[in-house]
């Protein structure tokens, strides 16, 4: 590659030719448009125009910080170093004498730009070259070197009329290889000069443009291609664009001149011509009196450099967007992030403006807004606009302050968007909200992310006392339904029923409670009392006949702890025989709801009630007895009775007597 700028610094007065090449429309000879058009070729046509993929956009730069450490460990010794500058140019190179300084001569550049906030260094490796002769047997090898502008970021590797191989390792800072995607790009492929890619590298893509003029040949584990025009301005015409996937290392073949058999540049001998530039070329070597500052670089050198600059424009940035949290509770507070990459492009394919822009559902307002540095997690917020507008539905636009500066290119950034739901909105029938953003550059129609979706759910807490319910903090969604079921424990009846702190109706959520179109957390309690027992103990004194079973009659009447009034009615039959004058008790139980419970016993044949006595949580009141259930677990009192009569009649005559039909049982 040869910019025009650069020319005049480095006068190469001799166009890399060579003597006895063979015509440029030779048979043999395939242009790389040709070749594109064979099946399975890996050659792709690119229009100037088309989009070009922004992730392959990075590429190797010379930066302001940027080192070369030049190394031969070979152990020879005349290394012919090189190292010049002037005219804004510094080179370092080393003219190659031995075929042992195969892979031992190396180039280490740092500071090579930033990939996904890493810092990328450059480490060259000189691993292979061909061999060259004079006609008398004299051997020829290539001369090696890099060129750094001062002014540019562009960097490149030299060459002499020998093609020579270089590794390139991009490494991180700690010396470890950092795989990435990128662009390099060979422009101005002059006459002689040769660009050969490995094939066994990672390659994503090999284009030329849709007028190029190079040849391509596939030989050697290598696509080679070549070129035949004589000081044209017309670098593009004259490019080749490789695209790397994942790739930490990659090799190419660069040289002029005399190339490989077969091409057109070829010649069986070093030609006088390449005799006389090195000679002339030794004059810069490092130790010379020209090489601290020299504006000739010894006219036999060419370079090729990579490039970002596309057929076309970088594809502009595609956001992403995501969000924290894909499942909300309430109001609680969440993040959405909107990426994308700012393809790193040439000056003179700056963007005018880059704005992303994002309108809230109505379902959520905007907290705050902050720019991140993706690569390097680095709050850059001050280097755009933010604009939250408020109203019905929030809108956020954030903008790039200055897209004239270097800064924002081959970045990626992450807007996070920190929202939460309104209080005062009302989710129906959905409980989802979606939301995407779009990013525009340059005013043309944005591009947009992919919807992104969040729901919204509440929870309900439950609590039973002597009792299971259904589990707690289960998620409800938004404006959704559930029910709730409750059970008590045995020999427990239920007491109250609280939603929300507010008791409700439980005669009307005796086992289950509903809640419908939720928008809120509720929580509901449920309390289980323990069935009170009331014991009922009958004490007879004096012997009976055997004429039949004696039955004794009792009324419960009261009200229990709803306030309902409630009567009841129990029998108790003493089947059993005692001796005369022997005293026989028995006992009945009744669990009936907790409340003030009058009872008395109705009056039979042949037996007298003769008092009430041992009465536990209870008072006497005259023939009966007041028994309370309603603030203790159980109630007791022993009714007293004695034989009086023994008639003529059974005493389970009494059982003709009908007392209607028992209340509350």
């Amino acid at each position: 590659m040869k910019k025009g700028r650069w020319k005049k610094g480095l006068v190469l007065a001799l166009l890399l030719a060579c003597t006895g090449t063979v015509n440029v429309r030779s048979a043999g000879h395939v242009s790389a448009l040709e070749a594109a058009e064979q099946a399975g070729s890996p050659i792709t046509v690119k229009q100037y125009g088309e989009e070009e993929d922004s992730s392959f956009s990075f590429r190797l730069k010379r930066t302001e910080h940027t080192t070369c450490t030049w190394k031969d460990t070979s152990g020879i010794a005349d290394p012919q170093l090189i190292h010049q500058t002037g005219n804004g140019i510094e080179r370092w190179g080393q003219m190659v004498t031995s075929d042992a300084q195969k892979g031992k001569i190396s180039c280490y550049l740092t500071n090579m730009g930033s990939y996904k906030g890493k810092n990328t260094n450059l480490r060259i490796t000189f691993t292979d070259w061909p061999s060259y002769r004079t006609e008398s047997g004299e051997r020829y090898y290539p001369v090696l070197g890099v060129s750094l502008s001062l002014t540019t970021d562009f960097y490149g590797l030299i060459f002499s009329d020998i093609w020579y191989e270089a590794k390139m390792e991009i490494l991180d800072d700690q010396g470890r290889p950092l795989a990435v995607n990128m662009t390099y790009r060979a422009d101005d492929l002059d006459f002689g000069q040769i660009f050969g890619v490995k094939k066994s590298d990672a390659i994503s893509g090999l284009a030329v443009p849709e007028d190029s003029r190079v040849y391509y040949i596939d030989r050697d584990g290598f696509y080679y291609f070549y070129a035949d025009n004589i000081a044209s301005n017309e670098y593009e015409k004259d490019s080749v664009q490789v695209q790397y996937k994942n790739a930490s290392a990659f090799t190419l073949r660069v040289g002029g001149g005399v190339a490989f058999p077969d091409s057109f540049t070829y010649t069986r001998y070093v030609s006088e011509k390449v005799k006389k530039d090195y000679e002339r070329f030794r004059d810069h070597l490092v130790g010379e009196s020209s090489v601290e500052e020299s504006t000739n670089a010894g006219a036999i050198l060419g370079w090729i450099a990579g490039s970002a600059r596309g057929y076309g424009p970088f594809t502009p940035p595609v956001p992403v967007k995501s969000v924290d949290r894909t499942e909300v509770h309430g109001e609680d507070s969440f993040t959405y992030r909107i990426n994308f990459k700012v393809p790193e492009c040439q000056p003179a394919d700056y963007y005018q403006s880059l704005v992303l822009t994002d309108p809230m559902p109505e379902a959520l307002t905007v907290e705050k807004v902050v720019v991140y540095d993706a690569d390097n997690q680095q709050d850059v917020s001050t280097k755009f606009h933010i604009q939250i507008t408020k109203g019905t539905s929030d809108q956020v636009k954030v903008s790039a302050r200055d897209t004239s500066s270097a800064w924002i290119y081959g970045r990626s950034f992450e807007i996070r968007i920190q929202v939460h739901k309104r209080p005062e909105y009302i989710f129906g029938k959905s409980n989802v909200v979606s939301n995407k953003a779009g990013l525009s550059v340059d005013q043309k129609t944005p591009k947009e992310t992919e919807q992104v979706k969040t729901s919204f759910y509440y929870q309900i807490t439950t609590e039973a006392k002597n009792g299971s319910i259904t589990a707690s903090n289960l998620k409800v969604p938004a404006g959704g339904t559930m029910q709730v079921t409750y059970s008590p424990l045995p020999g427990y009846y239920l007491k109250s029923v609280t939603v929300d702190q507010k008791e409700t109706d439980k005669n009307q959520h005796i086992s289950g409670y509903s809640f419908t179109k939720v928008n809120a957390d509720h929580h509901i309690r449920v309390v289980y009392e323990k069935n009170p027992i009331l014991t009922i103990t009958k004490e007879v004194k004096g012997k009976w006949d055997e004429f039949g079973t004696p039955v004794f009659l009792f009324q419960i009447t009261g009200t229990d702890y709803n306030g309902i009034s409630r009567t009841y009615y129990e029998a108790l039959e003493i089947p059993e025989q005692f001796k005369e004058d022997g005293v026989y008790r028995k006992s009945f139980i009744m669990q009936i709801p907790a409340g003030i419970w009058t009872v008395r016993e109705i009056p039979v044949s042949r037996y007298r009630m003769t008092g009430i006595k041992e009465v536990e949580n209870g008072s006497i009141e005259g023939s009966t007895v007041r028994l309370d259930t309603k603030d203790h677990d159980t109630a007791k009192a022993t009714f007293c009775n004695e034989l009086v009569n023994y008639g003529d009649f059974s005493h389970n005559d009494l059982e003709i007597n009908v007392f209607g039909k028992q209340v509350g049982r």
